[in-house]
């Protein structure tokens, strides 16, 4: 026997209230992941876009209510726009080239001004300065996590739970987030 999707056909005026309905988790993914250059519209469409998807692919009887498979589906959307994005940042060292095989003139040419670094310097002056406040637990989870550790291998580190360390991460991600937003970079 063969299993139908959730919904088959809906029209744009069903489309957009059930929209509204999952908005809450389009605002708890925003509140979530950082994504450079995305507004509130840019959200919007990557929610519409990810409930078009699972409006498409969602099966009945699998085990999962609807809502909690549009949260799946959106949710590795947003991550595999970071993914993307992360991508292009290292698409730059790629393009390295040498000054003493290029010489000066040559270099000067391909250097451009990146906002992303001075955005990185601000970041960790605001830390150092104690500008925002962080528990120790979260002080020393972003300091384990920027050097490169992942969560499970910090807790093990810190004798903590792997979802503390999240939780912790979390915290000082959206502190960090909450500061950068009152003061223009």
């Amino acid at each position: 026997m063969e299993e139908t999707t959730h919904l088959e056909t809906i029209d744009g005026a069903a489309f957009e209230k059930m929209f509204s309905q999952y908005l809450p988790i389009v605002y708890s993914m925003q509140s979530r992941y950082l994504i450079r250059d995305f507004d509130y519209d840019d959200w919007l469409q990557e929610g519409r876009i990810a409930l078009n998807d699972a409006l498409q692919s969602y099966r009945l009887g699998r085990g999962t209510t609807f809502g909690l498979y549009y949260k799946m589906i959106f949710e590795n959307r947003i991550r595999s726009l970071l993914r993307r994005q992360q991508a292009q940042k290292r698409f730059a060292q790629q393009q390295a080239v040498s000054i003493e095989k290029v010489g000066l003139e040559a270099f000067s040419e391909q250097f451009h001004y990146h906002e992303c670094m001075e955005e990185n310097i601000y970041i960790s002056e605001m830390l150092l300065a104690g500008e925002v406040t962080l528990s120790s637990l979260e002080n020393c989870s972003l300091y384990y996590y920027l050097k490169g550790e992942d969560p499970a291998m910090i807790a093990q580190r810190l004798d903590e739970s792997e979802k503390a360390i999240h939780n912790a991460l979390n915290r000082a991600k959206n502190k960090l987030k909450k500061k950068l937003t009152t003061i223009k970079i």
